[in-house]
């Protein structure tokens, strides 16, 4: 407030004094040039002169310079010196100045600063994917390929935690769970720079989450158009495919990128439960077989940048995924075994319709008042919508033949919004950075569950319900950072005060909550030695429950098998603690200890009485982790670069029993991936990729999870003078993405094993319009806090 109250007091006598701005963007090789030293001297009295540096995005800006005839320097290492005169009596901004390459230096830098495919940083893992093979990929297969990211039951996990936010450029992604796994399938690799796996965010970061998978979406600052068009046909069990087009265009001042996927296909997973009923010794097996048919998804974003001048531009965009036509056919085949022998059978029929859209809207304003003093201010709004209707037909046979059948209709809506404020100043002191948010959160949940009786469909009120949901949270943090030496230090401080009410028919239920949390961050680094440097964090984090899994409506799937949400959980906290070691900017070994209180799971839970398997969403009391992650990156040749992520981890869950008492698990999980990168003809433009990549044990609760593993190669060809590419992939080429969940003690005796129809081949196309040349467009960022839906 104090800037804003200078500014309009001296308005009026700034033109006394005949100072003017100078500003400018520099580029070089087709891209922004940051930490360019660039220097203005005046040419009457060549001792007064200003030097500054050019910023992330090139940009450079002088002020109160007095009028007069300058000359302009730039110079940075690989490019050659430019000079310019400059008769400076008005306010100025020149043209984007474009630095020539000096061939001899850029040389020697290319191949000193030659970037592995992973960078380990003090509080994340950057998995660079930017044309290798991967990028002929899905947004899907890239996450869950990425450095000390586990996958398993169309989950996403981080040092065995599954309480993990999806970011794209920092702002959560608005799905969760099947959703957010068909929006990232339908997301085209080709957009996609490198996945950030953040494993303790700053304070500048949403408190939500134990960790934040991030995807950086390609940058570009160079005028001109460029676009591409692409296809891609995968075949599993079933085949599906997909046509994309990304174009983009920027003048002077406003930059548009546009993007566009259409995918359909049939989309297949399976679960196989096996259940002991010890009282009445009985065996249930069942085999649900689940085909999702997508016949028209659509993927879609538009973003406008506009700079109004050198200081100030804004923004707006739009982006979504409608699926209005996706549909599914669920069989369950049961079959009861009584002491061993086969005594009766049933068969579940289960026929669904899941149309849902999703559609963000976002506006924005950036304020430079220098080049290290920024102001952000943004806007974003999430209008979604699902709804899921099945028609459940069963046949029973053998004994007491006859058929039942219930439909269900449920409709969610789920609106939010969120504001906040963003600001930094970069000094030689010290850096700092506040900001402020406000977000809002309003679900409505519709449940109607009809029985068919000799009288027809007739609606059950027991079992139907509306649950209503509203969370604000009000957020403020402040972040420091200071280099000394060889010292680094990062400290943050983020309060939030959480407001929730909720209430349900049926069951009843009211729900009303207000808490206010401090989650602090602190890192330091100190460089030993030039080959030797450590690293030490501290995080605190919040992990508030999906939105569905606060609904305690039950969600049937079959007559014996439901999902049921609880009103009453709990946010889960989590401590984080980590040592970081790396040796010669290549080898880097990290120790960390994960403690977590209340996290919530989804736990099967078989009811004895009635014969029902329960999907009960819980908290349980805590859950530890101590382990240990190692990376390196290996150029064992020109044409060959491998990157090894080894890890190890004690996994500890406690689990409280109705019946009173605690269980206590622990399992020792050792995991790693290997990725080699081979160009076997760097003329043609021929490249391959060979990764493998394991995890030998879980937990979910007092549940164990066994291990998987995956085998994927792939290839690449670049076509037509390097304006287009075909790839092909092979992926999980022996199903090691098979997983068994177990849960045997007190009186659960049950498990199910998983199958997601990850043992595929792919063939994709790109080709590219325009200015190939020029890199993607960055994709507006996300809001703060969706990934709950």
């Amino acid at each position: 407030m104090y800037k804003f109250i200078c500014l309009f007091v001296f308005i009026p006598f700034t033109g006394l004094a005949q100072h003017y701005k100078l500003s400018g963007s520099l580029n070089g090789n087709q891209k922004p040039v940051s930490y360019a030293t660039v220097q203005v001297q005046n040419v009457a009295d060549t001792s007064k002169k200003q030097n500054t540096f050019s910023n992330n995005d090139g940009i450079f800006i002088f002020e109160n310079l007095p009028a007069g005839d300058y000359r302009l320097k730039v110079t940075i290492v690989g490019f050659k010196i430019y000079n310019q005169q400059i008769k400076l009596h008005i306010d100025l901004q020149l043209p984007e100045i474009t630095l020539a390459q000096n061939p001899n230096e850029l040389n020697e830098v290319v191949v000193m600063a030659k970037r592995p495919t992973i960078t380990r940083k003090i509080d994340r893992i950057d998995f660079n994917v930017e044309n290798t093979i991967l990028s002929s990929s899905s947004a899907w297969e890239i996450v869950k390929r990425a450095p000390g990211v586990q996958s398993g039951g169309d989950q996403l996990a981080v040092r065995g935690s599954r309480s993990i936010i999806v970011t794209i450029n920092d702002k959560k992604v608005t799905l969760s769970g099947d959703e957010l796994k068909a929006f990232l399938e339908s997301t085209a690799g080709n957009d996609i720079k490198s996945v950030e796996v953040i494993t303790n965010p700053p304070a500048s970061y949403e408190a939500s989450g134990n960790a934040v998978i991030n995807i950086k979406m390609k940058a570009n600052h160079t005028p001109g158009y460029k676009g591409s068009i692409g296809a891609g046909y995968t075949q599993g069990i079933y085949a599906k495919g997909n046509m994309n087009t990304s174009q983009y265009y920027k003048t002077g001042k406003l930059a548009i990128f546009g993007s566009y996927n259409i995918g359909r296909g049939i989309y297949y997973n399976e679960i196989k439960e096996v259940t002991n009923y010890a009282g009445q010794q009985q065996t249930w097996m069942d085999i649900l077989r689940r085909k999702n048919y997508r016949d028209a998804e659509h993927t879609y974003r538009l973003n406008f940048d506009y700079a109004i001048d050198s200081l100030n531009t804004i923004s707006a965009g739009t982006d979504g995924y409608i699926a209005k036509n996706n549909h599914a056919l669920y069989s369950v085949p049961t079959t009861i075994y009584q002491s061993g022998a086969f005594q009766s059978a049933f068969d579940t029929q289960n026929t669904r319709r899941t149309p849902n859209t999703n559609v963000n809207i976002n506006l924005g304003y950036d304020h430079r008042f220098s080049v290290t003093e920024k102001l952000s201010l943004a806007a974003d709004y999430t209008n979604y919508q699902n709804t899921i209707g099945q028609d459940v037909r069963t046949s029973y046979q053998v004994v007491d033949p006859h058929n039942s059948r219930f439909v269900t209709d449920t409709r969610q809506h789920i609106r939010l919004f969120s504001a906040q404020a963003d600001y930094s100043k970069d000094s030689k002191v010290i850096s700092v950075q506040v900001g402020a948010k406000f977000s809002r959160v309003q679900a409505d949940n519709f449940l109607d569950f009809r029985r068919d009786t000799n009288s027809g469909l007739v609606i059950d009120p027991a079992l139907s319900n509306t649950f209503l949901y509203r969370e604000s949270v009000s957020a403020g943090y402040i972040s420091v950072n200071k280099d000394w030496g060889t010292w680094s230090f990062k400290a943050g401080l983020r309060g939030e005060y959480t407001d929730i009410n909720s209430s349900s028919i049926s069951p009843v239920q009211i729900n009303r909550q207000g808490y206010f949390n401090l989650f602090p961050t602190v890192f330091l680094q100190h460089k030993v030695s030039p080959d030797n440097q450590l690293g030490l964090s501290y995080g605190k984090r919040i992990t508030r429950p999906p939105y569905n899994f606060l609904n305690p409506s039950r969600s049937y799937f079959s007559p014996n098998s439901y999902l049921m949400g609880d009103a009453n959980l709990k946010p889960a906290l989590t401590d984080q603690y980590s040592l970081l070691y790396t040796y010669k900017s290549r080898y880097n070994a990290e120790l960390y200890f994960i403690n977590e209180q209340h996290p919530t799971i989804q736990l099967p839970f078989q009811d004895n009485a009635t014969n029902t398997l329960i999907q009960n969403v819980t908290n349980i009391p805590g859950s530890r982790y101590y382990g240990i992650d190692l990376s390196t990156n290996l150029q064992s040749a020109d044409w060959w670069s491998l990157d090894i992520n080894p890890g190890a981890a004690i996994l500890i869950s406690s689990f409280p029993l109705s019946g009173g008492g605690f269980i206590r698990r622990n399992v020792f999980s050792i995991n790693g991936t290997a990725d080699n990168q081979l160009t076997l003809n760097k003329k043609a433009g021929f490249t391959a990729n060979v990764s493998f990549n394991f995890n030998t044990a879980g937990l979910q609760g007092p549940a164990t999870v066994s291990g998987m593993s995956s085998l994927n190669i792939g290839a690449k060809k670049k076509l037509f003078s390097d304006l287009g590419e075909v790839s092909l992939s092979v992926n999980d080429i022996y199903r090691g993405q098979k997983m068994k969940v177990t849960s045997d003690y007190a009186d659960q005796h049950n498990y199910f094993t998983y199958y997601g129809d990850t043992q595929n081949f792919r063939i994709s196309f790109k080709y590219n319009l325009g200015n190939a040349g020029l890199k993607g467009k960055e994709q507006k960022q996300k809001t703060d806090e969706q990934k709950r839906l």
